[in-house]
């Protein structure tokens, strides 16, 4: 059916009628997501128009379902990650699924060379990417070619980094890069300073985390020896250093650059829903919300909490669980459709196969602080914490009862195995009557994990994932443009009270162990990961970074990254809000 076009100025002026002024947004919508023709012109000039794209081509995988759909990502109760919002019913050739993990086949440089050629199609296509750089020999190691010495894991991080410039600078969605490495590489003090040095600014195009596992983070605190090692065909490197070296070198970069991150890699394993038949973990996607195997394939979405608040700012504002429950149902038969539908728009046919070996999936939150905020719980406080953790634990039964449900129709996914699966302590972790059903056969190997949300939580109007809320009003820099933004509750909240400025925790004033809390307490309703940043002030000392690296480790959570203020280039700016002196940051 012919799609009428519209001119860009008409698509402008309805799409900012649709989100009542706010420029952000509908700059968002329009730059990203809504559909265009070959000849770029708008298709699609508000979210309405998306919506009913999404619903229809969902349908194909439930027949009748297209207006249960069309409920479920209208008022965005459910926003689908950004590469369905843009692929599903695009003419394009592009994935629909955010995030793969690609692993660094051999020491070699064939294994290099292989890596670049598949990551580069993976970026074409839209997909981020994770790897493990540790694969690689360190420096100085012996090699067989020309060279006589490698020139070490770390120099071919940056040969990546830039792979993932390159194709980011041509246009459209960015070359998106994690970068991980082993806690017993030879490398391993070179890999955490990486991005320390404000002149080189090297591996500036990747995300970095370091997968530390239990025996170095007990010996670290302990102060013992720690031994580094690498065996080649032709050599086997050991290095001994104080493990509390390379920590104080941890803590300081992480002080210094907000990297590298922090994976927990034994809890990480350990936890995993499916560690057997070839779905065994290796690493992790950009942002480290969902840990894969080889050539694991992951499409996301997220579950807006703020869209089930009713009578918002009100003695008796409620969530509404019913509906946050039926969502929560449809969202997962949607991102299993989404594993059928997108099944030919890899861009690996590894990927393929492993996406449809474990058919893992991705549902995840976004505006839990908005939620709060409009139930009059303030983030970051025991009784905030405790309900954030009743809500995600009713979207996992449900979830996990909707991908049982389906397994009864479509079977179960190829890889699954009973006895297997129920040795995962997340599986134990489950209600009784809920384990008796996933040992009759899940759909999805994994089914939750917290990401990010970046620019569907902006189109959404609510903070992203489980962060708090970052300011009132703030300095956005999208798409080389800079925006005077407000954050869209406060207009929400003058409407409903009649005026004034609430009293909202934001990212600065937020108690950050009390987030590290919520983090671990939300981390036990998730089977594969949660992605979040710790928001710090410019003058945190680096006692405090280390204290919140020990308390998510000791409080069960699977990653951690901390973001201190002026440590990097930001994104987002906080402003005094409208009314409040920008001196004396008083009303």
């Amino acid at each position: 059916m012919p799609r009428r076009a519209y001119a860009e100025e008409e698509a402008n002026r309805l799409a900012l009628d649709f989100f009542g002024g706010d420029a952000l947004r509908a700059s968002v919508f329009l730059r990203r997501y809504a559909l265009r023709d070959r000849e770029g012109r708008l298709l699609e000039p508000t979210p309405e128009a998306m919506w009913r794209r999404l619903a229809h081509h969902a349908a194909r995988m439930d027949r009748g379902a297209e207006g249960k759909y069309l409920w479920l990502f209208s008022g965005f109760r459910f926003v689908p990650g950004g590469r369905i919002l843009f692929g599903l019913g695009h003419w394009r050739r592009s994935t629909l699924f955010n995030c793969y993990f690609i692993p660094i086949r051999e020491d070699s440089v064939r294994g290099i060379t292989r890596f670049l050629d598949e990551a580069a199609r993976t970026f074409a296509y839209g997909g981020g990417v994770g790897t493990n750089a540790d694969v690689l020999r360190p420096q100085g190691a012996k090699v067989r070619n020309a060279g006589v010495e490698s020139s070490g894991a770390v120099s071919f991080m940056e040969l990546f980094s830039t792979l993932a410039g390159v194709m980011g600078a041509s246009g459209g969605r960015r070359g998106a890069l994690m970068l991980t490495f082993s806690d017993t590489h030879p490398e391993l003090l070179a890999f955490i300073r990486a991005k320390t040095d404000p002149e080189r600014r090297r591996v500036r195009h990747a995300n970095l985390s370091l997968r530390a596992s239990d025996a170095f983070l007990e010996a670290a605190q302990a102060d013992e020896p720690w031994t580094l090692s690498f065996t080649t065909p032709r050599e086997e490197i050991r290095r001994t250093l104080r493990a509390k070296e390379v920590w104080e070198a941890l803590v300081e970069a992480a002080w210094a650059s907000a990297e590298p991150g922090l994976l927990f890699w034994d809890r990480v394993r350990t936890w995993t829903t499916a560690q057997y038949g070839g779905l065994e973990v290796q690493g992790v996607n950009v942002c480290g919300e969902v840990p894969m195997e080889p050539y694991g394939a992951c499409n996301l979405g997220s579950l807006n909490l703020a869209a089930f608040v009713e009578a918002p700012f009100t003695p008796q504002a409620r969530l509404d669980v019913g509906a946050l429950e039926e969502a929560t149902f449809w969202a997962v038969r949607f991102l299993d459709g989404v594993v059928d539908l997108g099944r030919n728009r890899h861009p690996l046919r590894a990927q393929r196969e492993a996406s449809l070996r474990s058919r893992r999936i991705g549902l995840g939150v976004m505006g839990l602080a908005d939620m709060l905020a409009m139930l009059g719980l303030p983030y970051g406080s025991e009784e905030a914490n405790r309900f954030a953790e009743e809500v995600l634990c009713r979207i996992k039964e449900t979830a996990y009862r909707a991908s049982a449900q389906l397994a009864r129709e479509r079977g179960p996914f190829p890889a699954f195995q009973a006895q297997e699966h129920r040795k995962s302590p997340f599986i134990q972790s489950l209600p009784e009557d809920l384990q008796r059903e996933v040992e009759k056969g899940l759909r999805n190997a994994a089914l939750l994990s917290i990401a990010p949300t970046g620019s569907i939580s902006i189109l959404a109007g609510v903070t992203g994932g489980i962060e708090p809320i970052f300011a009132l009003t703030y300095l956005r820099h999208a798409g080389g443009e800079v925006f005077l933004a407000e954050h869209p509750l406060l207009k929400r909240y003058r409407e409903a009270t009649g005026g004034g400025l609430p009293n909202w925790p934001t990212a600065h004033s937020v108690d950050p162990f009390g987030r590290v809390r919520l983090q671990a307490a939300l981390q036990r309703h998730v089977d594969q990961s949660i992605s979040s940043t710790v928001n710090l002030p410019q003058d945190t000392p680096k006692e405090v970074v280390e204290a919140l690296f020990l308390t998510a480790w000791k409080e069960g959570c699977k990653g951690i990254t901390v973001f201190r203020e002026g440590s990097r280039e930001e994104v987002m700016e906080p402003l005094p809000p409208v009314g409040v002196c920008t001196f004396c940051q008083t009303a």
